[in-house]
């Protein structure tokens, strides 16, 4: 008799049954990511380190896991600028450039020499639209110290030399120095190789993702357990602190660079002069661009493009961060926005001021 009711009512039968397993399912699924997004906590710590803002959001099941890379974050910051800091006497860059003789070799260490050795690279291939040795200059205008006046022409042109890459020489010994009164400076890269940095110290923990923000530069680390990419906003150049223009998508073990007019700067006679100089001239860059975000899988070089791009401008700038193989954002003056072509699905405007024009 049962038969005879399963074979009359099972297409009702089988209906049950099939809301019965989605429903299960339904249940599995908000269980998991209940469970998912519990397990995962975040904590948002900030401070200051390489003459900027620090910002870390660091993702992991436990607390004293978050709070140890922090501190591990901010012993490795400390570390790094005792090293490469212009700004600190006894760092090896402060002493290279007080004790230096014309001609002869001044010793490094040897990762100071590799970063060296990379941007006299990038110095050549762009004939001199980059420089190690621009210190000159920027000593020279004080806009990161405040100074906030126009220098006479004469000195300007005067310092031009002693901030052009041809006038240094460097080797797996060091540095030479071909004239007196000259000085390099790892600002420029300071902010990469700080993210390089953290992410070695990173990888060595138990935490399960981060982004560390370095002023200008981030370093993207795991994941935050949702399994989606992480999203990077980008800076709007005329916006506070906290205006984003746009968002880009990222993944694990990613550095985000920016170099922008917005930065350090004053302006003048209605004319804005910033820090990012052209070595060839002398004076801040003054071309069609605000700012530059350079998206690649190493900090040092994310933040060395994204500064040679901003001088070269908008078309040299794109083709050479192509040629280098990394992506990149640059907005214009007329807040027109262009993206290389690898990041056309990641990257997507969020203020309606702004346009994309490629």
């Amino acid at each position: 008799m049962w038969l005879y009711y399963v074979r009359r009512y099972k297409h009702v039968i089988w209906g049950v049954l099939l809301a019965i397993v989605l429903m299960l399912l339904v249940v599995i699924g908000v269980k998991t990511t209940s469970i998912k997004k519990a397990v995962i906590n975040e904590d948002v710590y900030s401070g200051k380190a390489m003459g900027t803002a620090i910002k870390k959001t660091i993702y992991s099941e436990k607390k004293k896991e978050r709070d140890a890379v922090n501190t591990a974050i901010d012993d490795c910051l400390r570390t790094l600028e005792k090293q490469i800091s212009v700004r600190i006497s006894d760092s090896e860059i402060a002493k290279c450039n007080r004790s230096y003789v014309k001609n002869g070799t001044y010793r490094l260490p040897e990762n100071i020499v590799f970063y060296l050795q990379e941007e006299m690279k990038v110095a050549q291939e762009t004939k001199g639209a980059f420089s190690p040795c621009v210190r000159p200059l920027s000593v020279l205008w004080g806009i990161e110290d405040g100074k906030n006046v126009v220098p006479d022409q004469q000195r300007i042109e005067e310092k031009v030399k002693y901030a052009s890459y041809s006038k240094i020489a460097v080797s797996d010994d060091g540095i030479i120095f071909k004239l007196d009164n000259m000085a390099i400076d790892l600002g420029a890269a300071g902010k990469g190789i700080a993210c390089d940095e953290v992410m070695k110290t990173i990888e060595e923990s138990k935490v399960e993702g981060a982004v560390v923000s370095i002023g200008g530069s981030v370093a993207i680390f795991g994941s935050k357990g949702d399994g989606k990419p992480w999203h990077i906003g980008i800076r709007d150049p005329r916006g506070g602190e906290d205006d984003v223009m746009g968002v880009v998508d990222c993944a694990d073990h990613t550095f985000v660079s920016t170099s922008g007019d917005y930065e350090k700067y004053f302006e003048e006679n209605f004319k804005r002069y910033h820090h990012i100089f052209d070595p060839r001239t002398g004076y801040p860059v003054d071309n069609e661009l605000m700012s530059v975000t350079i998206i690649g899988d190493n900090g040092f070089m994310s933040d060395v493009l994204s500064t040679t791009c901003f001088v070269l401008g908008l078309k040299s700038g794109m083709e050479y961060a192509q040629k280098k193989g990394v992506e990149g954002i640059f907005i214009t003056k007329d807040k027109e926005v262009y993206i290389t072509k690898g990041i056309k699905k990641e990257f997507r405007i969020k203020d309606n001021q702004y346009i994309l024009a490629n």
